[in-house]
């Protein structure tokens, strides 16, 4: 095929003088145009093609092609073909230098199309990966980042290769002495997917785990493991992006083991008044035994290995920890107890230390407190009273009129 017919319809129409050149913009705006219809072309085939050959296939897959632009850049292969035919056509005689610099250009035109297929390949396969439920375990987003970058890397290669009309392998045997170079300019780069691969490897972190890193102001869930930094979206909305060695570095706390476990451990402390403790007299320790535990004292203190005297302290720890093994949002198959902590200048800790069954938050926040006004608001009935600090010895109870005026005598 030539274009001859173009320059003998111009000389129809009695135009003599720069012939040639005209010639060649007219037949170059041709090509053009078929490069258009061509690539259009393919796009109608690659569409309907897909509605029919993916129309059985999993859902992953078809998402995966059809968002991934895969189809759409293959599709722009064929305007290279057309512009690839036809320079040997249109560039002759005069302009027959011009063909060498324009097979260049479309080499390298070439070269990145091809490249931008393979990164949309690997999106593709990446956004598969996403529908399996390994992709929360061991996320592969550092991996298809990698890929990418060396993608991009060897695409720089040929390009420079291609230019230069050289061997892609001449250029990489000049690498070596540019190894220190590229280590300091992707250090971050080659840091992240070592910890991104010891992270995938080990499972020590994976998308929808809450981590906590109080050093960095960490405290959320995962979003997004990628090849350089981790998404971390922190219980107030806000995100935090950490650099991803640095979960290899530094020790963080990945809560994904109670979410597991199914159990939210619970350590709350009831702060008593020691002025308040007292032993209990054979009436004293019958009454609260029936009362609380329907049992006689007799019946209370075999149950319990326990002998007289007995004071209020420890049948209300055997109260506290009687009442959380029959809650119905503690674990009793976890650690349950109910302890006194060493006395301290606030009185002494009575410690409640159980799991509870709700992992949400707000529901585990509301069993906890619930648990603990309870036991306050029981804490009279055994004679105790709940410690807090006073200004002055100046013990403060609202009088009818709200003010706060009650003197309490130096113990």
């Amino acid at each position: 095929m030539d274009f001859e017919f173009i320059k003998e319809w111009l000389q129809k129409f009695g135009i003599d003088s720069n012939l040639q050149e005209l010639s060649l913009v007219i037949s170059s705006l041709l090509v053009l145009i078929g490069c258009y219809i061509a690539y259009a072309l393919a796009r109608w085939i690659i569409d309907h093609a897909i509605d029919r050959l993916l129309s059985k296939a999993p859902e992953r897959w078809y998402k995966a092609l059809v968002n991934s632009g895969f189809f759409k850049r293959c599709a722009n292969l064929a305007p290279i073909v057309v512009i690839h035919s036809f320079i040997p056509i249109l560039f002759i005689d005069d302009f027959e230098s011009w063909q060498s610099p324009l097979r260049t250009v479309v080499g390298v035109y070439l070269t990145w199309v091809i490249t931008s297929i393979l990164t949309a390949l690997a999106n593709v396969i990446s956004i598969a990966y996403d529908y399996t439920y390994k992709a929360r375990e061991v996320p592969i987003t550092g991996v298809i980042q990698v890929a990418k970058l060396v993608l991009v890397l060897m695409a720089i290669i040929i390009t420079i290769a291609i230019i230069m009309n050289k061997s892609p392998m001449y250029l990489l045997s000049g690498f070596g002495a540019m190894t220190a170079i590229l280590m300091v300019v992707f250090r971050d780069t080659l840091m992240g997917f070592v910890a991104g691969v010891q992270l995938a490897t080990n499972r020590m972190v994976a998308i929808g785990d809450w981590i906590e890193l109080t050093d960095h102001g960490v405290d959320g869930t995962v979003q997004e493991v990628g090849l350089i930094s981790v998404k971390v979206e922190n219980w107030d909305k806000t995100i935090v992006y950490l650099p991803t060695y640095v979960l290899i570095h530094e020790s963080f706390k990945n809560w994904q083991g109670m979410v597991n476990t199914g159990g939210r451990r619970m350590r709350r402390s009831l702060m008593i008044d020691l002025d308040s403790s007292k032993i209990l007299s054979d009436e004293q320790l019958d009454e609260l035994a029936k009362k609380h535990f329907k049992q006689s004292a007799e019946d209370w203190l075999e149950a319990n290995e326990l002998e007289k005297p007995v004071s209020n302290l420890t049948v209300f720890r055997v109260f506290t920890d009687n009442y959380l093994r029959n809650h119905k949002q503690v674990r009793e198959d976890l650690t349950l107890m109910a302890r006194l902590m060493q006395p301290t200048a606030a009185g002494i800790p009575l410690e409640i230390y159980a799991f509870c069954k709700q992992i949400d938050w707000m529901k585990y926040e509301a069993v906890q407190s619930s648990i603990v006004e309870y036991l306050y608001s029981v804490m009279p009935d055994f004679g105790l009273k709940n410690y807090q600090f006073l200004n002055n010895n100046q013990a403060f109870s609202q009088n009818g009129e709200g003010a706060y005026c009650q003197y309490k005598p130096e113990s």
